[in-house]
């Protein structure tokens, strides 16, 4: 076979562009703290990183989910402690009305209808948005006050369920609905014990044990509420253990050894600096040279 010029010069110019990407591959290794630039590296374990990436991406966003969560429960809880507060002092004015020689109705009519108006304006609070009580219903009051200073329903439905991806497989609601208040009695009776007041008339027995009964009823709610946002926080916890662990599995797959490439890389200087002498020395000659 004839070699001519031409043959080793090419020969010369593809062994030096190997060399050099090496070098280029090898240095960005180093910048990247990464052995794997592209899917062709290494299949197998590209594959592999390609999901557990994944997999973290998912675990992120449901983290993200359960961050907004928590703050929505955090602020339901934080209005049924006003409501159960303002309640107390409901119960309060009731017993007390009792023992008073001469009872003031409509002064102790006019608390309750203040500490009533409270706890609508927590029943009616929101997040982002979005009622806390009020189901899946995000355009209207669910309660309000009306001329006499009594509780008004205004939503027909509010036992809509907020749910939210908290996890693969775990899909929970978050708030408390509307139906839960008023299955707790708790707005009727109020309005019945201003009713009784304005009457001029001592709330009955059977008033006051409705009454205690709707307090259960709502600090019944407000621990469910309190355990719903424990659960948040424990299944944030999971998430963040797993995502500790992925991101340990696939840094263990991309790793480097840098003092190895770092001896790869001046032995890959060596061979390109052993081609530049090598190609001074033969290039500029012809095959006359040689015979």
């Amino acid at each position: 076979m004839r070699i001519t010029e031409n043959i080793l010069t090419n020969k010369y110019l593809y062994n030096q562009d190997k060399i050099n990407n090496e070098k280029v591959k090898i240095q960005n290794q180093l910048i990247t703290n990464s052995r794997i630039e592209k899917l062709s590296d290494d299949l197998f374990s590209s594959l592999e990183i390609i999901n557990i990436d994944s997999q973290i991406k998912k675990i992120e966003t449901y983290q993200k989910n359960i961050e907004y969560s928590k703050e929505f429960v955090k602020s339901t809880i934080n209005s049924l402690d006003n409501i159960v507060g303002e309640t107390q002092k409901i119960i309060s004015q009731v017993v007390n009305i009792d023992n008073a020689v001469n009872a003031n109705f409509s002064t102790v009519a006019q608390s309750v209808r203040a500490s009533l108006e409270a706890i609508v304006q927590n029943l009616n609070a929101k997040y982002n948005d979005m009622y806390l009580f009020a189901g899946t219903n995000y355009s209207t009051d669910p309660w309000s006050i009306d001329a006499n200073g009594k509780v008004v329903t205004n939503s027909a439905d509010m036992g809509g369920e907020v749910k939210v991806q908290l996890a693969s497989g775990i899909k929970d609601s978050i708030n408390v609905p509307g139906t839960k208040i008023e299955s707790s009695d708790l707005l009727s009776t109020i309005n019945d014990i201003i009713d009784s007041l304005d009457s001029g008339n001592v709330p009955s027995q059977t008033l006051k044990e409705r009454l205690n009964a709707a307090y259960k009823e709502i600090l019944s709610i407000q621990s469910l509420t309190g355990e719903k946002y424990n659960r948040l926080e424990d299944i944030y916890t999971i998430l963040d253990n797993q995502k500790l662990d992925d991101q340990d599995m696939l840094s263990k797959r991309k790793e480097i050894d840098p003092a190895e490439l770092s001896i790869n890389l001046q032995y890959q200087d060596y061979l390109l600096q052993l081609s530049y002498k090598l190609a001074s020395s033969i290039l500029p000659k012809s095959i006359l040279d040689y015979l």
